[in-house]
């Protein structure tokens, strides 16, 4: 695939070491972004944009992503015969791409470094290796013109005879997910004041615009998929951006979907039976089961695994300004919170057409 939809801002600075909107405004003296947030810009930070006279956030979109797709699906099928019907499908699936395929906007999304939109190039979201996918059709074999009961009573086949079972069911595995951090105190002025430098607030880490602006972390070990308790991610191997010119660059930087999230299945459950009272008058009894297992359903939605929640957001870190130097501080651990439910799994939600939890709806319908 090429010509994919991803955004930028145009504005956006080349990440450095050189202080960009840490002044009060005339360049000289430091500001405060935490307390006071008296942060401006200066003439020199204006003349190091793109277009000086439009300042921060101005996203453009072009057809520059690629992207790659892999699959093998396969499928059984018994069509419906002697009352039974079944089909099953299972599918692998490999697709990575430079441009982020979010689910929630036609424009694709922010590319995390605009300078070296390639660097990107990886797993796509939302995307299980395999998946599979059954449903079908049972009459139960007791009642009249049926292997049991073929000579049972008008009475009996009314309660036992006829009835009709359906099912659906999904399972597939994990999904991918981006970890990042958000900036609390970037925003707090007239200047954007910045790790990298960067002077502009659309970064996005995961490209879902729902978290801006937002860092990837430093990855500090592989343990980063040990599991304690519901928590599947070990937060302790994560630390908040460099602060300079290896904002972007830094070989510890985390990868777009690094965490490898759970996989889940369900199954849904149906019983009914249709009676005939005369030629013109039919009914239908039965039930649906929804999540028959009461199964959680732990793979997280857009809403909860993107920028918008909080499975993959590692917390937030505010920013200093070195008063001597007028450049960002290395972020402290003191300026950093953490989100306790990093990669908790606390939440059920409902996919694949199966409720998060179960449900039985009754079902009476008369047909004349």
């Amino acid at each position: 695939m090429h010509g994919l939809i991803a955004g930028k801002d145009l504005n956006e600075v080349a990440p450095s070491d050189s202080p960009f909107g840490t002044s009060t405004g005339d360049g000289v003296t430091a500001c405060d972004p935490v307390d006071a947030a008296d942060c401006e810009f200066s003439d020199a930070d204006l003349a190091r944009y793109r277009f000086p006279g439009l300042g921060d956030f101005i996203l453009s979109y072009g057809n520059y992503g690629h992207a790659q797709s892999n699959a093998f699906q396969t499928q059984v099928e018994r069509r419906y015969k002697n009352g039974f019907m079944f089909m099953a499908t299972y599918t692998y699936l490999d697709q990575k791409s430079t441009a982020l395929d979010t689910g929630n906007s036609s424009l694709g999304g922010i590319t995390y470094n605009p300078f070296q939109p390639d660097s990107d190039y990886g797993i796509d979201g939302y995307i299980s290796h395999h998946r599979f996918v059954a449903y079908g059709i049972y009459d139960l074999p007791v009642g009249k013109g049926r292997r049991f009961g073929a000579n049972m009573s008008r009475a009996a086949d009314l309660i036992v005879g006829g009835w009709q079972t359906s099912f659906n069911m999904f399972a597939k595995s994990g999904t991918g997910f981006t970890p990042f951090w958000t900036c609390d105190d970037c925003t707090n002025s007239d200047a954007p004041v910045l790790p990298g430098n960067i002077g502009v607030t659309s970064l996005d880490a995961v490209g879902d615009f729902n978290a801006e602006p937002s860092y990837r972390p430093l990855v500090l070990d592989n343990n980063f998929n040990h599991k304690n308790g519901d928590q599947i991610w070990n937060p302790d191997s994560f630390a908040p951006p460099t602060v300079g010119a290896d904002v972007f660059s830094n070989p510890q930087v985390a990868k777009r979907n690094l965490l490898w999230g759970p996989g889940t299945w369900g199954v849904n459950l149906g019983l009914h039976k249709d009676f005939h009272l005369n030629d013109r008058i039919g009914i239908q009894l039965g039930a649906d089961v929804d999540n028959v297992f009461n199964h959680p359903l732990f793979s997280p939605n857009s809403d909860a695994g993107g920028g918008g929640g909080e499975f993959a957001w590692l917390g937030s870190f505010t920013v200093r300004v070195d008063p001597a130097t007028l450049k960002v501080l290395p972020i402290a651990p003191a300026d950093i919170t953490r989100n306790d439910n990093f990669g908790r799994l606390i939440s059920s939600f409902s996919q694949e057409g199966i409720d998060n939890r179960r449900t039985v709806r009754l079902r009476l319908r008369i047909t004349f």
